[in-house]
């Protein structure tokens, strides 16, 4: 599978704030594939739920990239469009970065996160995830053609609100952080030898999700456990420093300006 050269061929729908959309923009910018911009307002109007997207991608999520015909869903199917691989391509060490990278709740980790120190915050996120599962169902209703996809992700946002529960979600915060710790370690372990790149060969799709990652990691303001382990810092610095870091927009600090222009 090779990237195409046409910006014209490819169009992103994504949300800036989406971790998701993170990598799949990073992986494009430091391919230097082109693209056309879709921006998706996944919070304040929930485009993402309208008949025509949902139409577009079964999913009801961010990233959504269009390729001649064709339409990615993922974001790793994404990054590995971006490098021109498949993942019958991936060589074991990829593959295995990656799906311990996929196989991360980081979504549990940044929503603990903010509710672990946010208590007036746990019973309005309940009600909007209440509230949206109750929008699915009835798009479910008014949809014939989508009921199934509307069902399918009201059931996610079903587990969303026992996930969320404000009753539970410190304690579940506690073993995302440890597990998020653990990979951290990981990281730093495997670049003991020196190397500049998870996999040699250079900036490849594993060093794509894990400088996301670690962008995470800052947003939810760990970057002491980075800078404690001096091998993983000199790696972070370095993915961090990268033109693509930036052009690619990823958010590596809770920015209120940035998250003000997401939902207003």
């Amino acid at each position: 599978m090779s990237a195409p050269a046409s910006p014209a061929r490819l169009r992103l729908h994504h949300a800036a704030s989406s971790y998701y959309s993170m990598i799949a923009r990073l992986a494009l910018v430091e391919r230097g594939v082109p693209f056309e911009s879709v921006s998706v307002d996944i919070h304040r109007r929930a485009q993402q739920l309208a008949p025509d997207y949902a139409r577009l991608n079964p999913n009801l999520t961010v990233p959504t990239l269009q390729v001649d015909g064709r339409v990615l869903s993922q974001s790793r199917d994404i990054l590995l469009f971006a490098f021109g691989t498949t993942e019958a391509g991936l060589d074991d060490a990829t593959r295995g970065w990656l799906d311990r990278h996929y196989a991360f709740p980081i979504e549990e980790l940044t929503f603990g996160w903010l509710l672990s120190w946010n208590p007036l915050a746990r019973p309005a996120v309940r009600r909007t995830l209440v509230a949206t599962e109750k929008r699915l169902r009835q798009l479910a209703t008014e949809h014939a053609d989508l009921a199934d996809v509307y069902a399918r992700r009201a059931e996610v946002f079903a587990g969303r609100v026992k996930t969320f529960d404000p009753t539970g979600v410190v304690a579940m915060f506690g073993e995302r952080k440890r597990a998020a710790f653990e990979l951290l370690d990981a990281l730093d372990e495997a670049l003991a030898d020196g190397r500049e790149s998870l996999v040699p060969g250079g900036y490849g799709p594993a060093d794509v999700v894990w400088t996301v990652f670690l962008a995470r990691m800052g947003f939810v303001r760990f970057d002491a456990e980075i800078a404690r382990r001096a091998r993983l810092a000199r790696y972070a610095k370095a993915v961090k420093a990268r033109p693509s870091f930036r052009e690619a927009d990823v958010w590596d600090r809770l920015s209120p300006l940035k998250l003000l222009k997401q939902v207003l």
